[in-house]
């Protein structure tokens, strides 16, 4: 990759080594959520959102909910609800260590087990066994020991087993039914409540992972299980989530308030969150080196919208795919070099000229479905089809929504890396960019 930079280009860096070089410990572009009780990356370091932070909270003071925050991926929604759960322990609520990814194929069973699973995690973590009756911590514990879910989300060391929790076995006695979990569930609540908790947070992740049927019919099978009191429940989703929910009647009647919407934070956020992560990850008696300019921040907060997560993801990987031996300073010029050289890279060396053009109609479009690409280029839909399902299976391509039986397809965020070549600055791009990546 060296290729392309010139040796007056890196000699602008200034800095050489590794994080270690920069006076840092760890990756100030960590792209995953910011954890209820701290991480690698500082809690901190989040900035913005105040207000919404604040709505949250009140929902959560008022002893049961059911809320669903929303907003475009990569936007920040886990993060805003650990923040919002990590506040709340000051003021005696129960919330788990992890959120819990929610998936397509569960029924309410494994829904309840799930959340059953992760509240005996995060018991048996803290250390807060002794908080429930001797009974109810042994059911617990013999749900999590003796039942095995393969769809669990997550892997849990349960007495020393090490083992992670797959769907295989069943329950002998007692037969595990909703209304046996749901009672366990109940009864945990009530145990807290005496322990001086004022409620309990239960945190969902991964509703766009349904379809739009599949959502309500699971909605409605878990309903009941939604109305325990002393509990609040929080569901995250992209923007296709608050409509399906709210238009069943059934459905949206427990949900206490409209979905909270995140849009992306202002470039001022952004920036201050940059800061604040190098200055929290500087290492003790070295002064630390910042790894970027603003300009190099403000070209990636214009391609993507000011979307955090494809911002981080896209500063780590230009600092990665360069060496890793000499670290550099991002300028704006680098920045741009840097990744649409690993753009052409990753993509363009993997697929031939035609599917070259199907590849950067998506890009040029936004989103856009099979029938309106075969339109654009004059191409068969059975031909389109198949360079799309290849496009997905490399991961070029995804999903972004589905509207009755059309899908709406979008680049994966490196692909629009090709936007910040030189071949393409200040130019049209529309229709051209084959032109200019043949």
């Amino acid at each position: 990759m060296w290729a392309s930079i010139t040796m007056d280009e890196k000699k602008e860096s200034k800095v050489y080594g590794g994080w270690e070089v920069y006076g840092l410990k760890y990756d100030p572009f960590f792209v995953g959520p910011l954890l209820v009780f701290g991480g690698e990356i500082s809690k901190s370091t989040f900035t913005g959102r105040v207000d919404k932070i604040k709505q949250l909270k009140k929902i959560f003071m008022s002893g049961s909910s059911r809320i669903i925050v929303s907003g475009e991926p990569g936007v920040g929604k886990t993060t805003f609800v650990n923040i919002a759960r990590s506040e709340m322990q000051d003021n005696k609520f129960f919330t788990t260590i992890r959120e819990i990814a929610v998936q397509p194929d569960w029924d309410a069973i494994d829904f309840i087990l799930n959340t059953l699973f992760a509240i005996f995690n995060t018991l048996k973590r803290k250390d807060m066994g002794s908080f429930l009756t001797n009974e109810l911590y042994k059911e617990l514990e013999g749900l999590v020991t003796l039942v095995r879910l393969e769809n669990y989300s997550g892997s849990l060391s349960i007495l020393g087993s090490g083992a992670g929790i797959g769907k295989e076995t069943s329950f002998n006695n007692p037969m595990i039914t909703v209304s046996y979990l749901q009672d366990i569930f109940e009864r945990f609540v009530s145990e807290m409540r005496k322990n001086d908790y004022r409620g309990v947070i239960i945190h969902y992740n991964n509703l766009e992972n349904f379809e739009s049927n599949k959502l309500v019919s699971f909605f409605n099978k878990i309903r009941d299980f939604l109305l325990v009191g002393n509990v609040n429940f929080v569901f995250v989703g992209d923007l296709t989530v608050p409509p399906v929910l709210q238009s069943i009647q059934r459905v949206s009647s427990i949900f206490n308030d409209s979905a909270i919407v995140l849009n992306s934070l202002t470039f001022e956020e952004v920036k201050e969150i940059l800061l604040k992560r190098v200055e929290t990850l500087s290492i003790d008696g070295l002064t630390y080196v910042i790894p970027y300019e603003e300009e190099a921040v403000k070209v990636l907060y214009d391609l993507y919208n000011g979307n955090i997560r494809n911002i981080l993801n896209s500063l780590s990987t230009a600092i990665r795919e360069i060496s890793d031996e000499v670290p550099i300073v991002l300028n704006k010029r680098l920045l741009r070099k840097i990744l649409s050289n690993v753009a052409e890279e990753r993509w363009l060396r993997r697929i031939p000229t035609w599917e070259k053009e199907i590849l950067f109609c998506i890009l040029e479009n936004q989103e856009i479905t099979n029938g309106e690409i075969s339109d654009k280029l004059s191409k068969k839909r059975q031909n389109i089809s198949k360079v799309v399902s290849k496009l997905l299976d490399m991961s070029a391509i995804f999903v972004k929504r589905v509207d009755g039986n059309q899908k709406f397809f979008e680049v994966h965020p490196s692909v629009k890396w090709f936007l910040l070549s030189e071949k393409v600055e200040n130019k049209t791009i529309q229709g051209d960019l084959l032109k200019y990546f043949s």
